[in-house]
């Protein structure tokens, strides 16, 4: 008999493994049994890994096992051949990953009876056991059948990819925050008043939810009117930061930030204006206001775990403080402001024009622009039913002065050039 190997603690140092001939245990800090499972051959060596997940083992047979260190479970085997060049690893289930010069040594044993020679099928001969992509999952999923999932899920991905030529795997989020402001707080703000803001947002926020659906999942949150505070805001930014991080995806999940309300530029600053804003004079604008500096730290903050769209609407007309003093707003300073890196911003107009909205199409001709885009085929520029940001833009630089008479041009500083939204043309 062997003698018996114990690993070192587990990193919390409440629990301990021990490897003796044919058994792999585990203990507590006080020597109490919590689990035992039956080992191919003596063990070896054993150890925990350093986040505590993990059991490694190496035994007697020529293999090296992973356990889940919750039960004891086996996870995953691998096993270095003799001539130290090939080499296969396997689930317990069958799915595996081999070189070519140990494809033939993985194989199935039935047994037939005490009276009958059992069958030895090769594991290679049985379809859909050549996993290779799937087995590191097994390790991060601690199971096989939700790292299975996941390994169909992105090859079914990379099979949409290349069928339809995008850049953006399906199932990936789009979290979409929309804010329309129309009436703003009557006490402080009462001269800021618009006409189509909110429907602006909400129309925007359904459009994206009834087309996006077959490139993403679609995850809104719509701010109306006193519901677009400030505090409001800045959490709705938060929450979308802390989910878009939590999901670690592959980095093609797109945040679309839509703003359809006022702006104002106080002493050389760029603000938007939140419904509760205190509107009285420049000074209560800044100190109630939504600085452009914060929003462009929020941006980038999401800008880490994903790609993020700006789609800024905020240089409408005939808007006053409450002292009388006109707000008015520099877009392409705004725009030029927030950009960088990962973040792509449109704004509804250059310079310091003023947006237009009309009765005819109860929004702002921007977002009345964007809204034809998801279903005019002058945006899908590479025919593929997909539509990228060179497209977005260039449609939008020639629909919005269509609409206006030549009064309104969008401005776009472009920072990526991958797929954003599926076309319904």
């Amino acid at each position: 008999m062997k003698p018996a190997t114990a690993s070192p603690l587990h990193p919390k140092g409440d629990r301990f493994v021990l490897g003796t001939q044919w058994y792999l245990r585990a203990f507590d800090a006080q020597g109490t049994l919590l689990w035992t499972r039956a080992a191919p051959g003596a063990v070896w060596a054993v150890n925990v890994t350093g986040d505590g997940r993990l059991v490694v083992a190496a035994y007697g047979d020529g293999t090296i096992r992973w356990h889940r260190m919750s039960d004891g479970a086996e996870l995953l085997a691998f096993m270095p051949l003799a001539d130290r060049t090939n080499w296969v690893a396997w689930t317990p289930e069958g799915f595996y990953a081999a070189t070519a010069g140990a494809q033939a040594m993985l194989r199935w044993h039935v047994n037939r009876g005490w009276d009958a020679a059992a069958d030895s099928v090769p594991i290679a001969e049985i379809p859909g056991s050549d996993r290779p992509a799937m087995l590191p999952l097994v390790l991060q999923e601690l199971e096989t059948p939700r790292a299975l999932g996941l390994a169909v899920m992105a090859e079914h991905k990379r099979e949409v990819m290349a069928g339809t030529k995008s850049q953006v795997p399906p199932g990936d989020r789009l979290y979409l925050l929309a804010i329309g402001i129309s009436a703003y707080n009557e006490e402080y703000a009462k001269n800021l008043r618009l006409h189509y803001a909110d429907r602006d947002a909400s129309d925007l926020a359904s459009a994206i939810l009834n087309t996006q659906s077959s490139l993403y999942q679609v995850q809104p949150l719509v701010l109306l009117d006193k519901d677009a505070n400030k505090d409001g805001i800045m959490e709705a930014l938060a929450s979308m930061r802390q989910h878009m991080a939590a999901a670690a995806g592959s980095g093609n999940d797109l945040a679309v930030v839509h703003f359809s309300g006022h702006g104002a530029m106080v002493d050389g600053e760029l603000y938007l204006l939140p419904y509760d804003v205190k509107a009285r004079n420049d000074a209560s604008i800044k100190a109630s206001g939504l600085k452009a500096d914060d929003l462009k730290h929020e941006l980038h903050a999401l800008a880490k775990s994903g790609r993020v769209l700006v789609l800024l609407d905020a240089c409408h007309s005939g808007a006053t403080t409450m002292n009388g003093a006109a707000v008015a707003i520099d877009a392409d300073a705004l725009r030029l402001g927030l950009a960088e890196g990962n973040v792509t911003v449109l704004t509804s107009s250059k310079g310091t024009e003023t947006s237009e909205g009309r009765a005819i199409w109860q929004h702002g001709a921007f977002t009345e622009a964007l809204l034809e885009a998801f279903k005019d085929p002058r945006a899908d520029i590479n025919h593929n039913k997909l539509i990228n940001p060179a497209g977005l833009a260039n449609y939008l630089t020639n629909r919005v002065p269509e609409l206006t008479d030549g009064h309104q041009t969008p401005g776009m500083e472009v920072r990526f050039n991958t797929t954003l939204f599926a076309s319904g043309s």
